[in-house]
């Protein structure tokens, strides 16, 4: 079986991408053939990827996502034209990966990370949005090809595999997403014990509206006068108007010693953060940051995770954190009984050891992969 691994610009190392890396280690320690292709990828990302080929078909970045995203449309679906006799499954990606398997007579996987809708209402929202025209074209396009060439999808968690259902009328496999457990479970070299006194509500995430840090720093406002060490910190990248606001908002109300923005941090300062915070406060909408809560999890760090968020029904059923979706009595809660959600979170951390193994995705994928091929 050969596996052509299909997505577009790896600008960012966030989710999606470390999906893509660990599923490829995993197909080359099996001896499995496959390659990526993929427009642009980070050094960082590629160093990742030392044991499969990777076709690249890098391009310029505009200030113009809309542009950008035709370009990776029409470079990817270039590149599988040209390889896909090769591969016996073409395993696509995130948006506009789709659109590269047309018109190509090859069985498929669609990794779907967030429908499209998800997706392009999380980018409009941090720059000038595409018509309303231009999305029902881009909306009806996309249907038609997954339609026509896509009969096996997988999705991470049930909520997600019901909105693809009710999009595309096709029943997705459930697979679940890994975490790092070893990685994050152990305590950093340069942990240190914070000021007594300091309450450390950690934030992760790209700064955009979907991640709903605004949300986070209306908490650390109200909640100031009762919790005077409380301390926020956003970690994340960030631009646009959107990270204007958030600035705006922590000069207007006097919280510059309260809030830290930390712009991108890597994984081995991610780790850290997590190991440093008394508290993941994710209060995210219906897009991204899957792996976050769970993440914090393995360091033995309690969470607060919103209602919307598409894995909160595992930590609800499993009973490893709080979802909520009012943040500040589940921080003050929180803060007045520390032990007991600790105990919660280390409770997590053995169901996250045994349940959340990448090995356990990949084997799914690849369990797929031979039943399509």
């Amino acid at each position: 079986m050969r596996v052509l691994i299909v997505q577009p610009s790896m600008n960012i190392y966030g989710g999606a991408e470390l999906v893509i890396v660990k599923l490829a280690q995993y197909l080359a320690e099996a001896g499995i053939e496959h390659a990526l292709l993929t427009t642009n990828i980070l050094p960082e990302i590629e160093k990742d990827l030392f044991n499969t080929p990777i076709f690249k078909s890098p391009y310029k970045r505009s200030k113009n996502w809309q542009i950008d995203l035709l370009k990776d449309m029409w470079l990817l679906n270039i590149g599988v034209r040209r390889r896909a006799k090769k591969y016996d499954v073409i395993n696509i990606h995130s948006i506009p990966a789709e659109f590269s398997i047309f018109p190509i007579s090859k069985p498929v996987v669609w990794m779907c990370h967030e429908p499209p809708e998800v997706y392009l209402s999380s980018v409009s929202s941090r720059h000038s949005g595409p018509g309303i025209f231009a999305q029902k074209v881009f909306h009806a396009a996309d249907r038609h090809i997954v339609k026509r060439y896509i009969k096996h999808a997988v999705v991470p968690d049930k909520y997600n595999a019901g909105r693809f259902r009710e999009t595309y009328a096709i029943t997705p496999h459930v697979i679940r997403y890994g975490i790092d457990y070893n990685f994050f479970s152990a305590a950093p070299d340069d942990f240190y014990i914070k000021r007594g006194g300091d309450f450390i509500v950690l934030h992760v995430g790209t700064l955009t509206e979907f991640k709903n840090q605004k949300e986070s720093l209306r908490c650390v406002k109200m909640l100031i006068k009762d919790i005077p060490g409380i301390r926020l910190v956003l970690a994340g990248h960030g631009e646009g108007a959107y990270v204007k606001e958030l600035k705006s908002f922590v000069q207007e109300e006097g919280l510059q010693d309260n809030v830290l923005l930390t712009g991108h941090v890597n994984r081995n300062r991610l780790r850290v953060f997590y190991h440093r915070a008394d508290v993941l406060l994710h209060p995210i909408r219906e897009q991204g940051g899957w792996m976050t809560p769970f993440e914090a999890l393995a360091t033995g760090t309690p969470v607060i995770v919103s209602k919307d968020m598409t894995s909160s029904d595992i930590i609800s059923n499993e009973g490893i954190g709080i979802v909520t979706d009012d943040y500040v009595v589940a921080l003050t809660d929180l803060y007045q009984n520390l032990k007991k959600h600790r105990e919660i979170a280390v409770a997590g951390r053995l169901f996250i050891r045994n349940n959340l193994r990448w090995d356990n995705f990949s084997a799914g994928m690849v369990r797929v992969f031979q039943t399509v091929s």
